[in-house]
């Protein structure tokens, strides 16, 4: 009596059915399901090339996505929408994957302990006097009222103490916010620089994650428009955020760059690099005129760091406030 095929079966018939499905298969993978038909156990390197593989795809196609991504401003993005994504890994992925890899080597190789010197401080005491002396001027119709400049910031002193104010007047927390809020206060500057730090850590990708549908967002309305004189501009919604996420990757490894080499020299050539690179992926993707491509660079850029500011004090009113 015949009896089902076992992995130790190694009749041409059971060769060519798929072990998973069924169905017949007689190349290397099923055509049904997609499983390999090969069923020797994996070595060593084949094993972690496999389960590395769904995160980063540990083979040609990470070096080749880097040096297409590090130097070719806009070339991925053109790839991906014009169908050729098979040699690439694909922009969400790389997205998060470089961001993860980001925080986790800023945890790495920064500490705490440097936060108070390198965060900018926002003095309470001169806040107070500078809106006090425009309350003055408001009176004397020098200047106007302080209410113009009734923007919300988060106050952040010398001893790392984090309020939240809406122009010069402090905002009101809830009681139970509040609670934890003092709590926070009553910590060491050393324990109040953990607190932040770790918070950052761990929120930050998220945050990266819900700016990044916003820049999308931002590029869609920016070229609003039939796109006529130029058929090939992405119009979708979709296709702005392919783009923007291959531009936020771009900027998370050079990020990672200034992190992992912290020599002043460094600086200047990746700076000036990062502005070349996005004028010209802009161009590459979008074309046009390079006058309005930089006014639309410009009025998405300007809004961008906004959100970008509100995000970065989200993270540390988080931070103060979640353990």
């Amino acid at each position: 009596m015949a009896s089902d095929a076992t992995p130790r079966d190694r009749s041409p018939a059971a060769a060519a059915t798929c072990r998973n499905c069924g169905a017949h298969a007689p190349g290397h993978y099923c055509g049904n399901c997609g499983q390999e038909t090969r069923l020797a156990l994996p070595t060593f390197a084949a094993f972690m090339r496999e389960a590395a593989g769904r995160y980063v795809s540990l083979d040609g196609r990470l070096w080749r996505t880097l040096v297409a991504l590090l130097a070719r401003p806009g070339f991925l993005t053109l790839e991906y929408l014009r169908g050729r994504r098979r040699h690439y890994i694909r922009p969400g992925r790389l997205f998060l994957v470089l961001y993860l890899t980001l925080f986790a080597v800023i945890g790495l190789v920064q500490s705490p302990a440097k936060l108070s010197d390198e965060v900018v401080f926002v003095d309470s005491a001169a806040v107070a006097q500078d809106a006090a002396r425009h309350a003055e001027e408001a009176t004397t119709a020098q200047a106007p009222a302080v209410e113009d400049r009734a923007l919300p910031f988060v106050d952040v002193d010398k001893d790392l103490n984090v309020t939240l104010r809406v122009g010069s007047d402090v905002v009101p927390l809830p009681p139970s916010v509040r609670k934890r809020w003092d709590q926070f206060r009553k910590l060491s500057k050393e324990e109040k620089a953990e607190r932040i730090y770790s918070g950052v850590l761990r929120y930050g990708p998220y945050a990266m994650v819900a700016l990044l549908p916003a820049f999308a967002l931002l590029l869609k309305l920016a070229y609003l428009g039939r796109g006529r004189p130029y058929p090939q501009r992405p119009q979708r919604y979709a296709e702005h955020l392919v783009y923007s996420a291959h531009l936020h990757a771009f900027a998370a490894l050079m990020l990672l760059v200034l992190v992992v080499v912290p020599f002043p020299v460094v600086r200047a050539p990746v700076g000036l690099w990062v502005v070349y690179y996005a004028m010209r992926a802009r161009h590459v993707v979008y074309g046009g005129r390079w006058w309005a491509g930089l006014l639309r660079a410009l009025v998405v850029g300007f809004i961008y760091l906004v959100l970008l500011s509100l995000a970065m004090a989200a993270l540390v009113l988080a931070s103060a406030m979640l353990r």
